[in-house]
């Protein structure tokens, strides 16, 4: 992992299997609509399903500690989120805090926030519903880069207003994926000379 950079990732964190077995556990089927009739994103928990993942967090959570120089004290429930095919909200929000009169104010006892993708990207056919999406990129306006759904990746980054995060139009398929936040004993303050670079240098290893 690279030491510089803000995000921490791992590929093949839970199989393809595993991901479809999510998938279909949430029995998702039709999307609920606004005023519009535009599609909305739908939000499920399953505590049991949260415990099976936990098991896999936990073993991170030295190199987490170490590589955000933290102290690990807890992660919420996770939130299973399901954004049908031609849900588009263009907003981005910091996870842990509110903007409120002009300043960020921190509303939430978050500090690390992890995504859990459970479909593919792909832009070109042939295309598999069951796991693949078209669309749906997590995005980072701040930093100017959007990451590709990666089925089974894991991916971690600060919580706070320097990590504002919003999901692509999902043109093709659904967007899935899962979301939690990690608590730390003294709240973790974001120092960009702590990761130097950008995301040019930040993923690297991945390239």
């Amino acid at each position: 992992m690279n030491k510089n950079s803000p995000f921490y990732i791992i590929q093949d964190f839970i199989s393809p299997m595993m991901a479809e077995d999510i998938i279909d556990s949430l029995k998702f089927t039709a999307p609920d609509l606004d005023k519009d009739g535009n599609p909305l994103k739908s939000f499920f928990f399953d505590s049991d399903m949260d415990d099976v993942i936990f098991e896999r967090v936990k073993p991170l959570i030295s190199e987490l500690e170490e590589h955000y120089g933290i102290e690990y004290v807890g992660t919420e429930p996770m939130t299973y989120e399901f954004s049908p095919q031609g849900f588009n909200n263009e907003e981005v929000h910091a996870e842990n805090s509110l903007h409120l009169r002009g300043k960020w104010l921190r509303t939430k006892s978050r500090d690390l926030t992890g995504i859990i993708f459970l479909n593919n990207y792909n832009d070109k056919p042939p295309f598999e519903d069951d796991f693949e999406v078209y669309g749906g990129k997590l995005q980072f306006p701040q930093h100017k880069f959007s990451l590709n759904p990666e089925r089974g990746t894991l991916v971690i980054f600060p919580s706070d207003p320097h990590f504002l995060n919003g999901i692509t139009k999902v043109q093709i398929g659904d967007s899935v994926m899962i979301r939690f936040h990690i608590t730390a004993k003294t709240p973790f303050l974001y120092d960009h000379a702590n990761f130097e670079g950008d995301y040019t240098t930040w993923f690297e290893e991945f390239a």
